[in-house]
């Protein structure tokens, strides 16, 4: 059987490109690749700005009990027995916004263009744009298991810091105040 698979974050803030930029490279090609122009509203990934200098690329983490597919009452959202995930079904759905509220990642969107939910494909199996284009190699498509061990990994790299001002810092980076503190 299968495993399911899903495209996620795997940041490694002790390498000097272990991070996202922010640059939205993902966002530009994920558009392009299923819509045929550099538009972002139209993009499968989203990057989260913080407000901390920290940008998160987000997709659909394929629940495990689909709340945008409880949701939509036009069964527009399906599972596929190919690529083992649940996806949108664009002839179905309506654009009634059902599934946009109940994703709890806020990752569902509507395209400005045809008024349908979209969301992660996986871009129908190959490896995905966004993965094979983000400059710092932080996506990944990957199963359950190494969905969990990278989450992991990077809890225990925050957790592991003693200095509490690093462990509210995302990327485990140190404030030039504090630096400036140890010299003196």
């Amino acid at each position: 059987m299968a495993k399911k698979k899903r495209v996620v974050y795997s940041n490694r803030p002790w390498e000097a490109t272990g991070i996202c930029s922010g640059c939205k490279l993902c966002e530009l090609w994920c558009s392009l690749a299923k819509n045929g122009a550099f538009n972002p509203r139209r993009s499968r990934i989203r990057i989260v700005e913080l407000g901390t200098g920290v940008d998160v690329p987000v997709t659909c983490q394929q629940c495990q009990d689909p709340a945008c597919q409880a949701a939509c009452r036009f069964e527009a959202i399906v599972y596929d027995e190919k690529l083992k995930i649940v996806v949108v079904d664009e002839e179905k759905c309506t654009g009634c916004r059902a599934c946009v509220g109940a994703c709890p990642y806020g990752i569902i969107a509507m395209d400005p263009a045809t008024h349908k939910a979209i969301k992660c494909d996986l871009c129908n199996g190959e490896e995905p744009v966004c993965v094979s284009i983000c400059p710092s190699n932080v996506l990944a498509l990957v199963d359950d298991v190494e969905a969990g061990e990278i989450n992991r990994r990077r809890f225990a790299t925050l957790l592991a810091s003693d200095d509490q001002i690093q462990r509210s810092m995302p990327g485990g980076e140190e404030p030039i105040q504090k630096k400036l503190e140890k010299r003196g």
